[in-house]
């Protein structure tokens, strides 16, 4: 039957079972779909911005001090620094309430553990985004100090287990440490006695800290002056690069005696002169290997100018220095120990210096008894030599023979009186 001309024809929306979706519910379906995929996705990117935001846990152990320091981290997304500043850390030990420490934020908490045990740490983040772990920390043993006694350089420190070596250290003074075996550490003496405190470190990190009293070396006294008896003046001469024929035959001709203060590398360019110069009485000083100012050397490096100088020297002219002449004068506790560890038995000043043409002293008055005169190698050193010798006489002085024995109750300098050697 057909419907009638001109009547409309109603058409239900829903189509029927089987029949094909027209255009519209095609899209208005496939928009829903999208919607609810977006707020799924939503929800998931929500739930993983949490949980990036979420502050993480970094800690390290140090067993210098055993202590172990807990610190919260940054977590990610724009809001891990928001999350981070409103978060709060609390530290505590396993069943040990006395270990709890806490702290806001981005500052860190220590916590002491003891050395030498297993410590299970309790870490709890209270804030936005709370969470919990625990920490577990192996605290390697404590450093012990098995003996610590005198020794012929200085100290020595025994302790339980190998230690880091430091050779650079300098304790007191100039007190070095060095690490004769892989458990001990020794302090040399310096100068001046000195109290200190030595840390030692293991090679796990673990220290110790071992106070000490460390003696001064001996030092050798420096002298500007000598015995004055019997008028006695003494003449003395440095360094050795220009060997005087002359004086070789003043000494010779009127027994003179003259102490000659050697650079060793000076001495070893003519030792057949200096050979000569011993056989006619004089006397050989130690003037250091090659005349460096020794006040700015360390006591190891003095040490060695003053003892190979003198060995040299002995080995070359068959006579073993007793006495030394800081270069230039130029003395403290530690050239006058360095001479002690070198073997010499007394520093030499002076206290009066011969120039090119005229005779200083150390008050600007004559020469008097008991005066030591500095005359140097040089050439001219014979006129030089010639002048002085009757200026002493014309002040009725007597030159003698400088020996150790000369600074009997003589009062050793504190200071030098002058430079220029």
């Amino acid at each position: 039957m057909s419907a009638s001309r001109g009547k409309p024809v109603r058409v239900s929306r829903w189509p029927a079972p089987g029949a094909p979706l027209p255009p519209r519910a095609l899209i208005a379906g496939a928009a829903a779909a999208i919607l609810i995929g977006l707020a799924v996705a939503w929800i998931g990117q929500g739930a993983v911005a949490a949980a990036s935001a979420t502050p993480g846990v970094a800690w390290v152990l140090r067993p210098a001090s055993n202590t172990v320091t807990v610190w919260l981290t940054r977590g990610g997304g724009p809001s891990g620094r928001q999350v981070l500043a409103r978060s709060r850390l609390i530290v505590s030990g396993a069943g040990d309430r006395r270990l709890t420490r806490a702290a806001k934020g981005t500052r860190p908490v220590r916590v002491p553990v003891p050395p030498g045990h297993q410590t299970r740490l309790l870490v709890r983040v209270t804030g936005p985004r709370p969470a919990h772990r625990t920490l577990t920390v192996t605290v390697p043993p404590a450093l012990r100090v098995t003996s610590s006694r005198p020794s012929p350089g200085g100290w020595l420190v025994s302790v339980s287990s190998p230690v880091r070596q430091r050779p650079d250290q300098v304790l007191c003074g100039r007190d070095k440490i060095s690490f004769p075996a892989a458990t001990q550490v020794a302090v040399t003496k310096s100068a001046d006695a000195c109290r200190a405190r030595l840390t030692v470190t293991a090679r796990d990190g673990e220290q110790a800290t071992v106070p000490l009293t460390l003696p001064g070396l001996p030092q050798v006294p420096l002298y500007a002056f000598a015995r004055p008896a019997g008028r006695a003046i003494y003449l003395t001469v440095d360094d050795g690069w220009t060997p005087s024929p002359r004086v070789l035959a003043i000494m010779r001709r009127s027994h003179l005696p003259v102490t000659a203060f050697l650079i060793a590398q000076a001495a070893l360019r003519d030792l057949p002169y200096w050979r000569a110069f011993v056989h006619a009485g004089g006397t050989i000083g130690d003037h250091s290997v090659s005349h460096p100012n020794l006040t700015k050397l360390s006591l190891g490096q003095a040490t060695v100018q003053w003892g190979q100088a003198r060995r040299d020297l002995r080995r070359w002219l068959g006579r073993t220095p007793d006495m030394g002449r800081p270069p230039y004068g130029a003395f403290d506790h530690n050239v006058e120990a360095a001479a002690y560890r070198g073997g010499l038995q007394v520093l030499v000043g002076w206290s009066a210096s011969v120039g090119s043409g005229h005779i200083a002293t150390w008050n600007g008055k004559p020469l008097e008894p008991g005066e030591i005169v500095l005359l140097h190698w040089v050439p001219g050193l014979g006129q030089q030599l010639t002048r002085l010798l009757a200026v002493i006489h014309d002040r009725h002085l007597h030159p003698m023979p400088l020996t150790p024995a000369s600074f009997a109750d003589t009062t050793p300098q504190q200071h030098s009186l002058g430079g220029g050697d």
